[in-house]
């Protein structure tokens, strides 16, 4: 089944995938038709004025940072987004390699999301809850998370808490609860970070992120310990400098109550923890009794191929901080997921007033079918109209098929681009979907210059990346078609080929 709207640049075959618009379904048409020509027709509220009017009028709505740019988007499906440049009205496909601020693992219009988020609005099930009452949603998506965790521990070995809204929420509380469990024990208040780190843009996530967004409102603390980001050197042994970072954390192990870092350094041009550091910083925290706290907000649900980290690695924190994919943009949600010892979580830091919003849970759900697949039962319990293709993913997930083939769509992409653009663009960063091309100066050193203007060339021709310190982030969802990698080549190349142009001036 084909999109309805050919400007996707979908074909029959990219559709058999299981990825197509909702209005394509027959069950579907029939909501629509009733409310065609009224004020619930999707593509009301009609504004007055032209695109250019809107975008002319941010200074007066918007506040600094919040206002919309260039690109005004009409729809989409997975990775390309149909969209058109305000400034001359010209058509633009945009194939968006970089959904990061709410990491569209699933792509764009997930139909499975969309439609287990439509029936539940349909229903009379209720939207929102507060904290004191119960239903059985959050019951059986916390199983599933925490299901993922059972490989690492015994039955109750780690708890969940659901009611985060984002990734500085759920930083926040990692941090917390790890402080709570060491309060008994006197002088273990330091806490470790790293360079390169980001960990969120509330107070106390800046307070232990090297790259913060901007002034903050106090000065940070003194307990918080900065060390060098773990790297490896040209033969794979690890540096000395983090050598001696794991040795100050091993003679100083109980001054410490907490060690948090990110898997995969997305600021720090994409760079990926060495996996010998981190088995040894748990062997570390293990015998000091220090928490050891993965920051998963850019690697979890499915970027790396499973659901965690841990399972990747096979280094399982003390606190899992996650968040963005896990509703892969279809509304905000944060987990902590903790070892029973960091269970204890004292208010108001433990609930969000916006935490009881249902649909999330839903969108969380529908994405763990979409990974991991369904149950048999509830599988055999779809409808018939469901497309064949879809079916079939829901029964495996989309984890062991479409993940091998868009790494592989990645790699090569990345490949050639560094054939083509071998003076300016470095060897591949990162794991799995969350790679990085460092741009070079012409004497070879990495430029953080040439990455924010790739970022900013990169959408007149119709590819979305971000820049990541030296590097220009690359980080696709799970379908991501060979058309669109083939768009995506064409518009990276016309893009390094300005980012050239502007190194040579």
């Amino acid at each position: 089944m084909t999109p309805s709207d050919a400007s996707t640049g979908y074909t029959d075959a990219d559709a058999s995938s299981g990825l197509f618009h909702l209005n394509t379904l027959p069950a579907v048409q029939e909501v629509l038709a009733a409310v065609e020509d009224t004020c619930l027709a999707p593509e009301w509220p009609r504004l007055a004025g032209s695109r250019i009017e809107q975008m002319a009028s941010n200074d007066l709505l918007f506040s600094g940072g919040s206002a919309p740019r260039d690109v005004w988007a009409v729809s989409g499906l997975g990775a390309t987004v149909d969209a058109s440049v305000v400034a001359t009205g010209e058509p633009l496909s945009l194939i968006d390699l970089c959904s990061m601020t709410a990491n569209t693992i699933l792509g764009i219009n997930d139909p499975w999301v969309k439609l287990k988020q439509a029936a539940y609005l349909l229903s009379d099930r209720p939207h929102y809850l507060t904290a004191r009452i119960g239903a059985d949603l959050p019951y059986r998506v916390a199983r599933r998370i925490l299901h993922c965790f059972d490989e690492f521990g015994g039955p109750g070995e780690f708890v969940v808490n659901l009611r985060q809204c984002n990734g500085s929420d759920a930083v926040e509380l990692a941090l917390h609860a790890a402080w709570n469990a060491a309060a008994p024990t006197p002088g273990r208040d330091k806490l470790a970070t790293f360079r390169g780190s980001y960990h969120g843009e509330n107070l106390t996530a800046n307070w232990v992120s090297e790259h913060q967004p901007g002034g903050l409102l106090a000065d940070g603390p003194d307990n918080v310990v900065f060390f060098p980001t773990p790297r490896t050197d040209d033969t794979g042994r690890l540096t000395a400098a983090t050598e001696a970072t794991l040795e100050a954390l091993d003679q100083a192990g109980a001054d410490y109550f907490a060690v948090i870092i990110e898997p995969v350094q997305w600021r720090n041009s994409v760079h990926v923890i060495p996996f010998e550091f981190l088995h040894r910083l748990r062997d570390i925290c293990t015998r000091h009794a220090i928490c050891l706290i993965f920051d998963e907000m850019q690697n979890a649900f499915g970027y790396t191929g499973t659901i965690t980290f841990a399972q990747t690695s096979g280094i399982c924190p003390d606190i899992a901080a996650i968040s963005k994919a896990i509703t892969s943009g279809h509304g905000p949600l944060a987990v902590m997921v903790a070892r029973r010892a960091y269970r204890e979580i004292s208010g108001p830091f433990g609930a969000k007033s916006n935490s009881g919003n249902m649909l999330p849970l839903v969108a969380a759900d529908a994405v763990l079918d979409r990974l991991l697949g369904m149950s048999p039962a509830e599988h055999q319990a779809l409808p018939g109209w469901v497309p064949p293709g879809l079916t079939e993913e829901l029964r495996t997930g989309v984890l062991t098929s479409a993940y091998p083939r868009s790494v592989a769509l990645l790699d090569g992409l990345l490949g050639e681009l560094r054939q083509r653009f071998g003076s300016l663009v470095g060897e591949p960063r990162g794991l799995g979907l969350i790679r990085g091309l460092v741009l070079c100066e012409a004497d070879g050193g990495p430029s953080v210059r040439l990455a924010a203007a790739a970022a900013k060339v990169c959408l007149r021709y119709g590819v979305y990346v971000r820049q990541a310190d030296t590097a220009v982030l690359v980080k696709p969802s799970l379908f991501l078609s060979e058309s669109e990698i083939g768009a995506a080549l064409d518009a990276l190349s016309r893009t390094f080929q300005e980012v050239l142009r502007i190194r040579d001036e």
